[in-house]
């Protein structure tokens, strides 16, 4: 089965798919090269390419089309000189879009019709979550092309169903991405005691770690959530850790930064700022030594933070606004708070009795595991193919 990836090739979502669904299935995989990008990109292409990725290569013009540009005429050759050249290297089984944003979005509805291949759009949490209704309602006219349309939660499902009339005549399916890590945890948890990964990175042994947020944008809202911790008493602040993790690419600017460490600082608690790219080892690392992880960010989906932290036992503080369906549809065990106010009070609840998680570690593996994960996926595929074939 030949398919075309479209969408956010450089993110470890997409590396995870790539190489722990899609090749180890036997897919041929082709990604469009952009020569101009750098950074982070030229290294996941280098990766893709040791794994055996195919690449279509752009024409020069084409690496790189502004996005304002002044010739309309030129701007709009630009782009049908980049659908060409995909047209150019073969039809396709399947073109899947990961992340559907604006842009891709449109080339994907073309490239469909292009090269004969089924459409799959696959959405994460902030593109239908952090798009202007009006945005979505255009992009609505090109998304109804789909042949499928998958979603990382239960919740983009429902958001896509009330936001398009017309959401009832595509075939959809909440499939989650595997989280890869997942079996990394469960080898360290099996193999590696807790008080060794503790003392790696620093952490005294009578202190409860506390993990606020999981990246580093303001949406997080560490500054809510410190200042309620820096309101307990003395004596509760001593026996806290605090964990900001503010690692990713998309993680805030420096300025958000400097004031999310400051913030730290002012609680009295010790506490640990980690902004350096961490290997999903590291990431392990941490979720393994947290105990308390506070959720409070302004929108979110079913994340696979929030999946690793339940998985190793920590006890989950969600925010009420943060209503994941799979909570719902699924016996976890985790807080919640309604406020900012409430934050301070589960603390102290967990440090005098503790909280029963049982459980939580085998419904995480039934979701999000790539062992469980890639079936589902597989069988979405396979049932395309055979529609397009007839077989």
């Amino acid at each position: 089965m030949k398919i075309l990836l479209l969408g956010l090739m450089y993110s470890e979502w997409t590396r995870h798919f790539v190489e722990d669904c899609l090749l180890k299935n036997g897919y041929e995989v082709w990604m469009i090269y952009r020569k101009d990008r750098q950074g982070a990109y030229k290294n996941y292409v280098k990766n893709y390419k040791e794994k055996g990725v195919h690449f279509i290569k752009l024409p020069k013009a084409v690496n790189n089309i502004p996005v304002k540009q002044e010739n309309f005429l030129k701007k709009l050759y630009l782009h049908f000189l980049l659908l060409n050249t995909v047209r150019k290297s073969g039809n396709y089984d399947l073109i899947n879009l990961q992340y559907v944003g604006y842009i891709n979005l449109i080339y994907a509805a073309i490239l469909k019709f292009l090269t004969r291949g089924k459409l799959v759009l696959s959405y994460w949490g902030s593109d239908l979550f952090r798009m202007e209704d009006k945005k979505l309602a255009f992009l609505g006219l090109f998304a109804k092309k789909a042949d499928f349309v998958t979603f990382d939660s239960i919740d983009l499902e429902a958001k896509f169903r009330s936001q398009y009339k017309w959401a009832s005549r595509v075939p959809a399916e909440t499939v989650y991405f595997g989280l890869s890590i997942l079996d990394i945890l469960k080898e360290k948890c099996e193999k590696s005691p807790l008080a060794d990964v503790r003392e790696k990175w620093g952490i005294p042994k009578d202190k409860t770690v506390v993990a606020v947020g999981y990246n580093g944008i303001p949406e997080q809202q560490h500054l809510a959530v410190l200042k309620e911790i820096g309101k307990l008493n003395k004596k509760t602040k001593e026996k806290l850790f605090l964990i900001l993790q503010m690692t990713y690419g998309d993680g805030g600017t420096k300025e958000y930064h400097e004031q999310v460490l400051a913030a730290a600082r002012a609680t009295g608690c010790e506490y640990s700022g980690i902004q350096n790219f961490l290997t999903d080892e590291q990431v392990a690392e941490l979720r393994i030594i947290t105990d308390i992880f506070i959720n409070a960010q302004t929108t979110d989906a079913f994340s696979g933070s929030v999946s690793e932290n339940l998985f190793t036992g920590t006890v989950l503080m969600n925010a009420s606004w943060l209503r994941y369906q799979e909570f719902k549809d699924y016996a976890f065990k985790y807080l919640e708070f309604k406020s900012m106010s409430e934050i301070g009070t589960l603390i102290e609840r967990v440090l005098a009795s503790g909280f029963d998680v049982s459980g939580n570690k085998e419904l995480v593996w039934q979701l999000r595991s790539w062992e469980n994960c890639a079936l589902k996926w597989k069988k979405i595929y396979q049932g395309l193919t055979r529609k397009r074939t007839g077989k």
